[in-house]
């Protein structure tokens, strides 16, 4: 299925730049995550609970950020395994700065497998699309709370 939007931060493109790369915003922007941990340069691993419908769940994570070219752009690998399924999503986040503001552009993939794909692509898309658009509000509301 296919994840695409966009967020709008009233600040600077470097401010957004830093909290999508610093592991505390990271942490704090990723719906129902427990913890995060760094376990190599840009290489995260996050116990996240999810408690939507069938995707209900704790979920052992893998959170890559590849692809840097500070600071327009990168590319996000995320999987997640837990006993009801898998999740693995891969997307590219670009930022534009025009007019005061940062546009927080992201398009990508995800995939699903597992008891949680039993629920229906329509379902699945939707709730897809509500986590990866609160991941993005929330680092919009890092940057303007952590860097100003």
């Amino acid at each position: 299925m296919n994840v695409n939007g966009e967020v709008v931060v009233k600040a600077p493109k470097e401010d957004v730049w830093r909290a999508l790369n610093n592991p505390a915003a990271l942490q704090k922007a990723t719906p129902g995550c427990k913890s995060l941990i760094e376990i190599e340069p840009d290489c995260y691993k996050a116990e996240i609970s999810v408690g939507i419908a069938a995707v209900r769940g704790d979920y052992e994570s893998t959170i890559k950020i590849l692809d840097k070219s500070e600071p327009d752009r990168y590319r996000l690998v995320m999987s997640a395994n837990s006993p009801v399924g898998f999740v693995e999503g891969d997307a590219t986040v670009e930022l534009v700065h025009e007019e005061m503001k940062t546009y927080i552009k992201y398009n990508g993939v995800a995939q699903v497998g597992g008891k949680v794909a039993g629920v229906g692509q329509r379902m699945l898309s939707g709730i897809a699309k509500l986590i990866v658009k609160e991941f993005f509000k929330k680092i919009a509301r890092e940057t303007t709370t952590q860097f100003h």
